[in-house]
């Protein structure tokens, strides 16, 4: 097989996966990503949250992370506030609104992984985790 093809199915399943995500996020009047903002963030307990982890996480710049959680705010879906530890950086925070929608988008994605690990071996999910991480990577292995 060619790398072009490789790279080709690559962006195809990329697409598929967003569409199925934004299909899922739309019904609760959301992106793909806010949705997965919110599923990152509940999931990290009571850990004092930043944007910069937010960016890190997501691979994301600093600019589309400032815009996408104005965006979450102003739609009521997380606020800011000053950090415990250092007054200059702001923590991120989930609303009760995100909170109401949270155990429905956990199971979704939960649901996601299920069948990836119902349809493949624990080899193969680490190949391809493997593969996808070489591709994250730049390149690099």
């Amino acid at each position: 097989m060619s790398e072009q093809y490789t790279n080709r199915l690559l962006k195809i399943a990329t697409n598929h996966i967003t569409q199925e995500l934004d299909l899922f996020a739309r019904e609760y009047d959301m992106t793909w990503m806010q949705m997965s903002i919110i599923d990152y963030l509940s999931r990290q307990g009571d850990k004092e949250m930043f944007q910069r982890d937010i960016e890190h996480e997501f691979f994301i710049q600093r600019s589309t992370a400032t815009v996408l959680l104005q965006r979450m705010e102003k739609r009521d879906l997380l606020y800011r506030r000053s950090a415990i530890t250092d007054a200059r950086q702001k923590s991120v925070y989930l609303t009760e609104k995100s909170r109401n929608l949270e155990t429905k988008i956990n199971y979704f994605m939960k649901r996601h992984q299920e069948t990836l690990e119902e349809n493949f071996s624990s080899a193969e999910i680490a190949t391809f985790e493997k593969i996808l991480k070489f591709y994250i990577g730049g390149g690099e292995s």
